[in-house]
């Protein structure tokens, strides 16, 4: 990689880092171009060097901050050995990552609106991150019932959405009241917390 590719490369992270802290402040309702230009202490041409437009960023914002979590969140769960200690792992995995990124979740979900209807091509990518996480629960859910834990007759893709809500919700009632503070034993008591709740439903 030559130093000039390097360049962009980290003058792309920093637009990213910068949208992204902009989020967290503002919200998707008041993102603008030259808000960002201000905040990444760039020119708003700039920009536009590395991003086609407002939506570009913020669907990168999106998709750069899934792509870490759902690789941190793999590979702990492909270290586990059962399914239920893998759905065990990956619940305590994401519900860390939130609490990790306690305000930028915030504003997604609580702003959500903004974020899935953009544009018709950000909705689509939105739902097709949440389609491949679903999907890889539903592997998990797979080796269960073939394994005989889980109910035979589940659908598994739809119990992989079932459990991505169940999360999601959880945060969100989270943040609706004011709970930002998610320390270690909050994490692991929210976790317990989803996990009975979602293997008292497929579990034979």
């Amino acid at each position: 990689m030559t130093e000039e590719e390097t360049g962009k490369i980290n003058k792309f992270d920093c637009i990213l880092a910068s949208a992204r802290k902009l989020i967290e402040q503002e919200g998707f309702s008041s993102f603008t171009m030259d808000k960002l230009a201000n905040n990444a202490g760039v020119a708003k041409g700039t920009i536009y060097l590395y991003f086609k437009d407002k939506n570009d960023v913020l669907e990168n914002v999106l998709k750069s901050g899934f792509q870490t979590m759902f690789s941190r969140m793999t590979d702990k769960v492909e270290k586990k050995e059962t399914p239920e200690e893998k759905i065990k792992t990956l619940i305590y995995e994401n519900l860390l990552y939130i609490g990790e990124n306690k305000y930028f979740f915030k504003t997604v979900f609580l702003d959500e609106m903004h974020v899935v209807f953009l544009k018709k091509t950000s909705q689509e990518s939105y739902n097709l991150r949440r389609r491949k996480y679903a999907v890889f629960i539903s592997e998990i859910i797979i080796k269960g019932i073939d394994e005989g834990i889980f109910k035979n007759l589940l659908d598994p893709l739809k119990a992989g959405f079932y459990l991505i809500s169940l999360i999601k919700t959880n945060a969100i009632y989270n943040f609706r009241n004011n709970k930002v503070e998610f320390n270690e034993d909050l994490i692991k008591s929210e976790a317990a917390e989803i996990f009975d709740i979602f293997i008292d439903g497929i579990k034979n």
